[in-house]
């Protein structure tokens, strides 16, 4: 082989050199928009950067696409801080992405999911907070600006809808630099005057336009609110995070006048239709009342009422004489027993008393044994003095006045 020729491999690995020496390409920072986005299940990025003259093959580690706080799609503008290297294999180069943010309208979709996803976590946008919307209000207040075509949608829609509701329109700035610090003040201030309802609306416009009602600190006067919230707010398309924490979110201004109110035709409608269908339960009814008149009027007993009496009487007679029966055979039977019980009773007590009077009989016998008196009248007497017994001579000396007890009188001595 000729060594003056090249593998395929070793030219590329010298272009790779030749790029990765050049102080310029080692850190590049560019702009562009996504597109053909490919992420890869290892987690590396792969897309295209392109503008409207160029474009370049793209690829974001998984170490470095980690660090992203918004998820890529096609079409995003945006900010890359990053490096040109070759991919050897193929000969390719290629943009390496360090860092990449949105650009310019990309930066405030990603604000926006940001705090989204904050105040979501926080509860804010929980359907358990969310106040119930009065079906048929008496007082509505409508927050948007004074001569905007969102407000004239509003007002005229809810007049053909419920025309008994009474409307009051606060004027309010809907767009500019913190117009939202108005828009909050004005919303406590109508909290306060017991309104059922509160439309906060304005028309479309871009995310700029619309990016006061983004702001945390309405979203967070929103919740707060005692009085119902309806949002419309831009088109269909458009989301804000004051819709998020409403109590209801409609898709344009005149949606949300219909979502505060009902249709008075349509509970015209509704009421004609109850109208018919109670006036045909009332025929129905009576139809059936007339059926069972006819059938009560041609009744055999209510015909003959002495019949119906006259069975009754016999019954109670029947009863009546079981009642009797009843009672007799009761009594008997319970005479008897208690004759019975009376009798046994009898027996018990007199033989209690007699076992009663021999164990009296034979402790009297015990005592008079044992009595002082018994053993007195055999010739024995006791000797007291101070009225105590005396028990032996050393108890007594010369002079002495003693009582002598003897069986049936005492004397006194010295």
């Amino acid at each position: 082989m000729d060594n003056n020729y090249l593998t395929v491999l070793a030219l590329n690995k010298y272009i790779k050199s030749i790029i990765s020496a050049d102080q310029q390409l080692s850190s590049v920072k560019i702009q562009g928009e996504i597109s053909n986005y490919r992420p890869h299940p290892s987690g590396h990025l792969y897309f295209t950067l392109k503008d409207e003259n160029a474009r370049i093959s793209t690829i974001m580690f998984k170490s470095n696409a980690n660090a992203l706080t918004f998820k890529p799609e096609n079409g995003m503008h945006v900010l890359i801080d990053g490096y040109v290297s070759v991919y050897e294999q193929t000969g390719n180069y290629q943009l390496y992405v360090n860092q990449m943010t949105l650009n310019g309208i990309g930066q405030l979709h990603e604000k926006f999911e940001a705090l989204k996803s904050k105040l979501n976590q926080e509860g804010l946008f929980d359907a358990t907070h969310k106040k119930k919307i009065p079906k048929f209000p008496s007082r509505i207040a409508v927050l948007s600006a004074s001569q905007g075509a969102a407000v004239q949608d509003i007002v005229r829609t809810i007049n053909l809808r419920f025309p008994f509701a009474y409307v009051v329109v606060f004027p309010i700035p809907v767009q500019g630099k913190d117009a939202y610090k108005q828009i909050i003040k004005v919303l406590k201030q109508v909290d306060q005057l017991k309104f059922k309802t509160i439309i906060l609306s304005r028309g479309g416009g871009s995310i700029e336009d619309l990016w006061n009602f983004n702001e945390e600190e309405l979203a967070r006067c929103i919740y707060e609110l005692k009085t119902p919230v309806i949002t419309g707010i831009g088109h269909e398309i458009d989301f804000t995070i004051a819709d998020f924490v409403a109590d209801f979110r409609a898709v344009t201004p005149t949606a949300a006048a219909m979502a505060a109110t009902p249709d008075y035709r349509d509970l015209q409608n509704n009421l004609n239709q109850q109208k018919v269908s109670l006036e045909y339960k009332f025929k129905q009814l009576i139809k059936s009342k007339e059926q069972q008149y006819e059938h009560l009027k041609n009744n055999y007993i209510l015909n003959n009422p002495d019949m119906y009496y006259s069975n009754k009487m016999m019954h109670l007679d029947a009863l009546n004489d079981s009642l009797n029966y009843y009672i007799q055979s009761f009594y008997s039977t319970n005479q008897n027993d208690l004759h019975n019980k009376q009798s046994l009773l009898k027996q018990i007590i007199d033989s209690k008393i007699k076992n009663n009077e021999f164990l009296l009989l034979n402790k009297m016998t015990k005592l008079d044994s044992i009595s002082p008196l018994k053993i007195m009248s055999r010739g024995y007497s006791l000797i007291k003095k101070d009225n105590k017994i005396i028990r032996s001579s050393s108890d007594l000396k010369k002079d002495d006045l003693i009582d002598i007890q003897f069986s049936k009188d005492s004397i006194k001595a010295k």
